[in-house]
């Protein structure tokens, strides 16, 4: 089946859900942005792990006891989520000249497994219209596992949830910065979502994205500290003195190097390179990810303006909802 990607219409609710967390924001307007209403609920390690659901049963109450607490309505509720993004092919793939941009989809359909080839079955696809040369058209395709994608389905059916579309996360991040931090889409931006436990880094021109890579931050959740301050926040530290993180760290710094020289010399011929970087995420400590970022690369790093972001309870926006705010702009057009 076809699943969107990309803009709808209707205003309705937002979860992201991630290995250690899951959260969700209803959006009231748009420009500027106005937030109804955000919550989140860090996870036991073990009930989604690599972005599949593995506990359907103790994430279902745990996500029952938070609807309770953001005030959604089941059976009612019209959802967004995130498709987890290691999980999806982004792939440019050139249509015949012949085939009509109301065809395309059917092209897809047909080639898939012959002229478009993907790691996985059954998938399911979006996609949008690059260009239109005299030869042929060039198309940027998202795809990603039907299973896992219906897994999610099933478990907001389950409760009493009715999700319509789905996006990923890099996506969602690039819309917020968009509306928030005003880009120049001739740049050639790397923006990285850095989390806990995982470092997405896509690289965006013109407002697509080319180039998409997952990078796994190799510890244990279990490791990190965490304190919950009065108003049930938690923050997590690192424990003192050991090694570990800033080892992991450092890895990431070289695989960002390989994937800019890769986006550069391979995919550009050495035309063209990353010149801005997008900085978002969880990690606790993003602010040392921003000076090291602009000491290794020499590039300007970029955090999303987030007091732009005005809430109705008039609660700071954290700048760890900048996807989820990107996911409920979907709808805006």
């Amino acid at each position: 089946m076809a699943f969107s990607f990309f803009p709808g219409s209707r205003k309705i609710g937002n979860f992201i859900m991630k290995d250690h967390v899951i959260r969700y924001l209803e959006l009231k307007q748009a420009n500027p942005p106005i937030v109804q209403i955000f919550g989140e609920h860090y996870l036991p390690e073990g009930l989604i792990r690599d972005g599949k659901i593995v506990d359907v049963e103790t994430l279902s109450m745990i996500a029952e006891e938070c609807l309770d607490d953001w005030g959604l309505k089941r059976g009612k509720h019209l959802i967004r989520f995130t498709v987890p993004e290691h999980l999806v092919v982004v792939r440019k793939v050139a249509v015949p000249k012949e085939v009509a941009v109301d065809e395309i989809e059917g092209y897809i359909y047909i080639e898939l497994g012959s002229t478009i080839h993907l790691p996985f079955e059954d998938p399911v696809f979006d996609y949008t219209l690059l260009t239109e040369a005299n030869e042929e058209k060039q198309i940027l395709l998202f795809a990603s596992p039907k299973d896992i994608v219906q897994d999610y389905v099933d478990f907001f059916n389950g409760i009493r949830l009715s999700p319509v579309a789905a996006d990923i996360s890099p996506l969602c991040a690039y819309r917020s910065f968009y509306q928030l931090n005003q880009l120049n889409p001739m740049d050639h931006i790397l923006l990285l979502q850095f989390d806990l436990s995982m470092v997405n880094a896509t690289i965006f021109h013109q407002h697509f994205p080319f180039l998409m890579r997952e990078l796994e931050v190799d510890i244990p959740f279990s490791k990190w500290e965490v304190e919950t301050n009065a108003f049930g926040e938690k923050k997590y530290h690192w424990p003192e003195g050991d090694p570990l993180l800033q080892y992991q760290t450092e890895n990431i710094y070289k695989e960002l190097d390989r994937i800019m020289n890769y986006y550069q010399f391979s995919m550009r011929q050495g035309k063209a390179a990353v010149n801005k970087i997008l900085l978002n995420g969880d990690y606790p400590y993003l602010q040392d990810i921003t000076g090291k970022l602009t000491e290794q690369f020499g590039l300007p790093v970029e955090t999303a303006l987030i007091e732009k972001v005005s809430s109705t309870a008039g609660a700071p926006f954290p700048a760890r909802f900048v996807p989820l705010l990107g996911l409920a702009l979907k709808e805006v057009k």
